[in-house]
């Protein structure tokens, strides 16, 4: 009989697979790997970052893997640093409220963001100035396919912008076979009056940051803003940011700006950076809904579940809102979050 797993996802929308199993300590994962063998696997953590497209009736061929391995240690010092390895089941935000509880800073930024420390290097995970990547120095992990444990330095993680090796189908393979669970994170953090004061995004740009109580008071300003600006996945199902920021080349971002003087940009890895919450809030799609799914009232980004939405909604609505920034800027909108099966993209 299937399996419900939907009240394990921030989305909260009917999923269903054929085995769920929890994941606790990593030392099963031998065993797991030897009894699973070739059997198609989807790995779960938060939930925070998965829109899963399934029913009762046609469940996800797969054994759902919860992550919950626990777990903070202290490393031995290296230089200036202070070295923290957080197991992957560990939520997120706690885990930035436990770094800053032992005096220690360089996630202020990053607080409030939903989902696990496991989770977070798939994505590479961003907000108000900073980039997870920033922050890590190693990330321990289970090869599926060599049946061992593997730690992958800075480099070897390919971080780029919402992206990792862990994301990369080439690299992880397809999301009903991933090669790499990751087990823990090891990061280099400061002690709190040593950390870098990233203040300068919108918002941050006022705030005094000075002294060993800055990364608190920056954390504290940051989640005021978070909560202005995004529901709480508790009181309205969400995934957050539900498009990637496009990043277009700097002759387009150029003539989109002749038409457009308003419109944010940013310098971008790739060139130049929009705001997708823009794009889409300038067609006045903020407070839109198709069936149960919506357009957040207060974030044009944010897509939630009003309450008994289907994925077929929420895709039509994320897809609809893809094409009409397409027809009036030229620009497609990626999803955020990994969608199971996944949904081609338009030719």
């Amino acid at each position: 009989m299937p399996v419900s797993f939907g009240h394990l996802t921030s989305l909260q929308l009917p999923s269903h697979a054929t085995e769920l199993v929890r994941l606790e300590h990593s030392l099963e994962l031998p065993s797991l790997t030897n009894r699973l063998r070739q059997s198609p696997r989807l790995i779960l953590g938060g939930g925070s970052n998965l829109v899963v497209r399934s029913t009762e009736n046609e469940p996800l061929d797969v054994t759902v893997i919860r992550n919950d391995i626990r777990g903070i240690v202290r490393l031995p010092a290296d230089g200036n640093a202070v070295g923290i390895r957080c197991a992957a089941g560990e939520n997120w935000h706690r885990f930035v409220m436990w770094t800053l509880s032992q005096g220690l800073g360089g996630l202020e930024n990053l607080s409030l963001i939903p989902g696990t420390v496991g989770a977070a290097p798939i994505q590479n995970i961003g907000a108000y100035g900073v980039e997870l990547s920033e922050r890590v120095s190693a990330v321990h992990a289970w090869d599926f396919e060599a049946a061992t444990h593997r730690v992958f330095g800075l480099t070897e993680c390919a971080f780029g912008y919402r992206s990792s090796r862990f994301k990369d189908p080439s690299r992880q393979g397809p999301w009903n076979r991933p090669r790499y669970l990751i087990t823990a994170v090891d990061f280099a953090l400061w002690p709190a009056h040593r950390a870098p004061r990233v203040v300068h995004y919108p918002g941050l740009e006022g705030l005094c940051a000075n002294g060993p109580e800055a990364p608190m008071q920056i954390a504290h300003a940051v989640m005021s803003l978070r909560r202005k600006k995004l529901p709480d996945p508790d009181q309205i199902a969400n995934v957050g940011s539900f498009f990637q920021n496009p990043q277009v080349p700097a002759p387009v971002a150029a003539s989109l700006l002749e038409t457009h003087p308003s419109m944010p940009v940013h310098p971008g890895a790739d060139g130049v950076k929009l705001s997708a919450g823009w794009l889409i809030d300038s067609l006045g799609l903020k407070g839109s809904r198709h069936g149960q799914a919506g357009v957040y009232d207060h974030h044009a980004l944010v897509l939630v579940n009003h309450g008994g939405a289907s994925a077929e909604e929420l895709l039509w609505l994320a897809r609809d809102i893809q094409q009409r920034v397409l027809a009036r800027y030229g620009v497609w909108l990626e999803p955020e979050p990994t969608i199971v099966p996944p949904v081609e993209r338009p030719a």
